[in-house]
């Protein structure tokens, strides 16, 4: 696979995670009447819609924004883990679904970013020898 084709798979999938969490972490903060009963179902203060919320919009601003992309992976791996752990609490085992997907949607991001820098890395260190071996010519 080309490095211009793992680019924008990289780009698709960041983009659909970030749309799922802003869309997520909106409804939150708006207080929409499923996610208050999500929350008092969890057993969760109404309060928490906010850090919830908040947190899933910045997973979301994170994923778009290449520099932060490999760090708030690592974040979703942590919120997924969070959101299992609670389904499970609350009896909902098949929610679990979700948080699982996107947690494998966040690896394949993961995969396909870190391919990407190993080759600038390689390019990096080829270039880094071609001019120690240039230099010593000189």
């Amino acid at each position: 696979m080309t490095a211009k084709i793992k680019n924008i798979i990289t780009w698709i999938l960041a983009g659909l995670l970030a749309f799922a969490f802003i869309g997520s972490g909106i409804t939150k903060l708006l207080g929409v009447e499923m996610q208050i009963k999500n929350l008092e179902s969890w057993g969760y203060p109404l309060w928490f819609r906010f850090p919830i919320g908040l947190t899933e919009i910045a997973l979301a601003i994170g994923l778009l924004v290449p520099r932060f992309r490999k760090l708030t992976i690592y974040g979703i791996f942590i919120w997924s883990i969070a959101a299992v752990i609670t389904h499970l609490q609350a009896g909902e085992a098949n929610m679990i679904v979700g948080a699982i997907l996107f947690s494998v949607i966040a690896g394949v991001i993961l995969l396909l970013i870190k391919g990407k820098q190993q080759i600038k890395e390689h390019k990096f260190n080829s270039n880094e020898k071609e001019n120690k071996f240039l230099k010593q010519r000189a």
